[in-house]
């Protein structure tokens, strides 16, 4: 979830208006503020009067910075020349929204001079939409009438992408483990990522792990066992479940001490020494139910986009591809051992079993949870590194079967139904530069990232 979005709003109309119809400033002014109190109740919004001068509008941006606002909407109850806010715009890092809107919902046989008078500022939108798209400064437009239900959620989904791409910037991915070797779809530059989001990755060396987990007092791995004990089906040795408790434990302080609101984890560093002798899967799980991004391997691009799908969508999981139904145009979906409990279709019957690591070291075993997806719509987004320094959203759309768990698999898993030609989907990804790595949530959130990907200015790719 997202926190309450802090909108600045500034209104525009003509110079000559205000020398020239004083009245009618004030009578589209007072109608302009009742459409802004109905249609932000969602957001906390500064607004002040209605500028009509470049020096209006520059005061009223900097007020704006000042109360760090996350994103800033323009709005013209009348005519506006766009040069009295382009440049201020110009300079502006923040989200811009042009919401091309009137006071009124119909034309009728009654239209009236004065109700064109009243309703005409859709030039001004036109006049400043050249302007920033030929000066190449980013924004947004919702076209709409707040009378428009559609309008409004469209507005409460621009702010709540703006509020993520400002926390973005805040956010701090820590790393352990490095990235996996040879992994080359995710493994780009760091500055790259800071440049781009703005976010922060932490490394956090294994032996400061180790050390963080040596010394975690023995009542407090109880507490995280008994807790377990409650919440879901034991099938795994006390011995195990000790060293994931402990390390759940020591990962959760780290957090806190880093300030974390993302974990990327490469397995291949956990080598069955000391007090980390295998990468906690059904902790990982617990994280992500918490609503924590992460992405495996060290991915911190995917564990980033997970992060803003929590955010975006209210829940959502790490997952990928393995292999293809061609027949049934379906694609099994699977990893090591990270899910997100809060999808399961069966809460009470999610098992924590025991998974054999000897791919990192002889006789190493972890924890984690297995248990039946929720059957339903959800939406795939891959968040992928591309040319010059950017990157692309590529989302989809299909669905999750209501299969029961595969008995010779060992793993979190799904079947991912697709809505076209499996063949033709996975060309298209691959196309698109989609990495292998995604995140994935419940429902329909296409427009949602669209939105996010204009924000952020990202490509967008929908397959």
């Amino acid at each position: 979830m997202t926190r309450k979005p802090i909108i600045g709003i500034i209104d525009v109309t003509a110079h000559l208006y205000r020398e020239k119809l004083p009245a009618f400033i004030e009578e589209i002014e007072k109608k302009y503020r009742e459409i802004i109190q109905k249609s932000f109740v969602f957001a906390d919004i500064i607004n002040f009067s209605i500028a009509y001068e470049r020096q209006m509008v520059e005061h009223c941006y900097e007020r704006m910075i000042q109360a760090g606002v996350d994103g800033i909407v323009i709005m013209f109850p009348s005519y506006s020349p766009s040069m009295i806010i382009a440049p201020v715009l110009k300079k502006s890092k923040l989200p811009i929204l042009l919401w091309n809107t009137q006071h009124l919902f119909e034309i009728t046989r009654s239209f009236s001079s004065k109700d064109m008078m009243n309703n005409h500022g859709m030039h001004g939108i036109q006049d400043l939409a050249c302007v920033l798209l030929r000066e190449k400064v980013p924004f947004s437009i919702i076209t709409g009438h707040h009378l428009q239900k559609d309008t409004l959620l469209n507005l409460e989904n621009w702010c709540k992408c703006a509020v993520v791409y400002s926390d973005l910037k805040k956010l701090k991915v820590g790393r352990i483990g490095g990235k996996f070797k040879d992994m080359g779809d995710f493994s780009i530059p760091d500055s790259t990522v800071k440049e781009f989001f703005g976010t922060e990755i932490i490394d956090i060396e294994m032996s400061d792990l180790d050390e963080e987990a040596k010394n975690i007092p023995v009542c407090e791995i109880e507490k995280i066992m008994e807790d377990e004990e409650d919440r879901f089906v034991i099938e795994i040795d006390a011995e195990t479940r000790e060293n994931s408790a402990r390390l759940e434990r020591a990962l959760r302080n780290l957090i806190k001490k880093y300030e974390l609101g993302a974990l990327a984890i490469n397995f291949m560093a956990f080598r069955g020494k000391s007090f980390c002798r295998a990468i906690p899967f059904s902790v990982i799980s617990k994280f992500i139910s918490e609503g924590m991004g992460y992405g495996g391997e060290g991915d911190v691009v995917c564990a980033i986009s997970v992060w803003i799908f929590q955010k975006l969508a209210g829940q959502a999981t790490f997952t990928e591809m393995f292999t293809t139904d061609y027949k049934n145009n379906r694609i099994f979906m699977s990893h090591m051992g990270e899910n997100n409990p809060l999808m399961a279709k069966n809460p009470s019957g999610i098992r924590l079993v025991e998974k054999d690591m000897s791919i990192t070291q002889t006789g190493t075993k972890t924890g984690m949870f297995l248990f039946q997806m929720n059957p339903g719509d959800v939406t795939l987004f891959n968040l992928a590194p591309c040319k010059d320094e950017k990157f692309s959203i590529i989302v989809t759309t299909g669905s999750i079967e209501d299969e029961q768990l595969l008995p010779e698999i060992n793993a979190p898993h799904f079947l991912f139904q697709i809505k076209k030609d499996v063949r033709e989907f996975l060309n298209s990804y691959s196309y698109a530069g989609g990495t292998h790595h995604l995140a994935m949530a419940y429902g329909d959130h296409i427009e949602i990232l669209r939105m996010f990907a204009r924000i952020s200015q990202s490509q967008f790719v929908k397959i």
